[in-house]
């Protein structure tokens, strides 16, 4: 199942180091959400929880954040606990091979675009984040 995870800076650059990080609940497509929702195809759904984590992501950083972050997972049956409205409660760590690429926004520009990066380009882009 892929879920979208809020991340900070922080945490990001961690489970670079680490290759793995502890996150406690995941966006995904819920029982609950797929029945207020039975318009929205996988596409449009995919985007709005992507959404979701990122929104959640700057709540996190507070004041500090320049940037949201949305990490895309595939997660395994074995990691998904309790099923809450939007999210499900995760029950071990994300791996780094786990993760499929990264949505990030930039806090300055209030248009909810999310610029998309496949997982092998987080850890050349992270001193750019960083830096600012």
């Amino acid at each position: 199942m892929r879920g979208y995870l809020a991340i900070t800076l922080d945490e990001l650059a961690q489970l670079l180091d680490d290759q793995e990080i502890l996150i406690d609940s995941a966006f995904v497509p819920t029982s609950q959400f797929k029945s207020i929702n039975p318009e929205l195809g996988e596409e449009e759904s995919e985007y709005i929880l992507s959404l979701l984590a990122a929104d959640d992501s700057i709540s996190y950083q507070g004041d500090s954040a320049n940037f949201s972050f949305a990490l895309a997972v595939d997660l395994e049956p074995g990691q998904i606990g309790e099923e809450l409205e939007v999210e499900v409660n995760l029950l071990s760590p994300i791996r780094f091979a786990q993760v499929d690429c990264l949505f990030v926004g930039d806090v300055k520009n209030d248009d909810g675009e999310l610029t998309w990066y496949a997982a092998q380009e987080i850890a050349i882009q992270l001193p750019n984040w960083q830096a600012k």
